[in-house]
């Protein structure tokens, strides 16, 4: 552990022991802001297969100020992220852990949220991610494979991917809920987010070389379970489905012709088939995810993933999550001829479990098999084992 990890982790801790806030009091803020702080350590050995075997640790430092008032929400999120590579040992391309970035530190998100009440919809400006709001699975975030965040033909779109972690870009972003139970999202995105010749820190460059980033999606849902996580509104619904679509305006260089339009579609659904005792929270959850992309420009055609998850399956751990999940991106047959490769595609497997030690604590021991690691030809499957701790208020 490098002395940059200690200093996180004491941070962290320090952070977990005092509330900034407080202070306002005085001043009549204490019901306008709020602030969350997250500490998030991964510990992750490549015990067989891929490029070497060996172990690797990184962070992950989320600070979150929110202030709330009639007419505006205002949000700022600072990210620390330092650490080892890990698919450097595995050889995978979906990212094993979610925390895994460059060193840097960084805002990450800034914005404005303007609600329009008799419209029941808000419009939101400025830093934005669009993996808060768009193409976003409540049962799949239990997963620590990057491809349970967001489907990996949309992970890897773009020149520099979309406004996802952890870069992001400058965003407006339209939500309406008119009919109950029914949610329209649509959001216009800096074509290309930060600086991919200087990724370090943040960075806004708007050029008009760069275009612009176009994404919609409508939610269905049950109107009757809405739940507010203090970031955004998510639906703690018995049964949801998502439709979205996206598309770049700028032509990029494709596998077999000179300039293609980056666009793709997805689909998801989410369901609770059973609750324990009929509570909302314990009881077996269950999604999929399926997604398609141009193949004769991305490294992918399509994208499939799907999981199950358990809250509550031990007597006196009702906090408790137990999962599994498998997701299996399809490699671009147009991709595999013009670099004249002979690649199976990559299929990860996922097993979970989180230990709710308290609210602010948490340990989650992770396994995941990958199968036909996909930087390279060749490579033997390999096993990756490791333990997170998410410390957080």
């Amino acid at each position: 552990m490098s002395k940059r990890s200690l200093c996180f982790g004491i941070i962290a801790c320090a952070l977990f022991w005092s509330n900034p806030l407080s202070a306002q009091e005085s001043d009549g803020l204490e019901n306008r802001l709020s602030a969350k702080v997250f500490y998030t350590a991964d510990i992750f050995a490549n015990t067989t297969g891929g490029f070497d075997t060996g172990v690797r640790f990184m962070d992950n430092l989320d600070v979150l100020v929110k202030g709330e008032w009639d007419f505006v929400s205002l949000f700022l999120y600072g990210l620390a992220n330092q650490g080892g590579n890990l698919s450097e040992l595995t050889g995978d391309l979906q990212t094993v852990s979610n925390i895994e970035a460059p060193n840097s530190f960084r805002l990450y998100e800034a914005w404005a949220n303007f609600p329009i009440k008799p419209l029941k919809s808000s419009l939101l400006i400025g830093l934005y991610d669009l993996n808060t709001e768009f193409d976003i699975t409540n049962t799949g975030s239990l997963f620590i494979n990057s491809s349970h965040g967001i489907g990996a033909e949309f992970a890897s779109s773009g020149r520099f991917g979309p406004s996802i972690f952890p870069y992001t870009s400058l965003a407006a972003r339209l939500k309406v809920n008119l009919i109950p139970g029914v949610s329209l999202k649509g959001a216009v995105f800096d074509g290309i987010p930060s600086d991919p010749a200087d990724p370090s820190g943040t960075k806004v460059r708007l050029r008009s070389s760069d275009g612009s980033l176009m994404v919609g999606e409508i939610e269905l849902f049950s109107p009757r379970s809405i739940a507010s996580t203090g970031r955004n509104v998510v639906t703690n619904s018995p049964f949801r489905i998502i439709l979205g679509i996206w598309k770049y305006s700028e032509e990029r260089i494709g596998w077999e012709v000179e300039s293609q339009l980056d666009a793709g579609v997805y689909a998801m659904v989410e369901a609770k088939p059973f609750k324990e005792n009929g509570e909302d929270n314990q009881g077996l959850s269950v999604f999929a995810r399926y997604g398609l992309t141009n193949k004769q420009i991305s490294r992918y055609e399509g994208y499939l993933g799907a999981g199950i998850v358990y809250e509550g399956i031990f007597p006196d751990r009702d906090a408790d999550k137990m999962g599994i999940a498998f997701s299996l991106p399809m490699n671009s047959e147009a991709y595999l001829e013009s670099t004249n490769q002979d690649l199976a595609d990559e299929l990860i497997t996922e097993f979970t479990y989180q230990i709710v030690v308290s609210s602010a604590f948490k340990l989650q021991m992770d396994a995941q098999y990958i199968k036909n690691p996909n930087k390279a030809p060749g490579l033997d499957d390999a096993l990756v084992v490791g333990l997170r701790t998410i410390i957080g208020f």
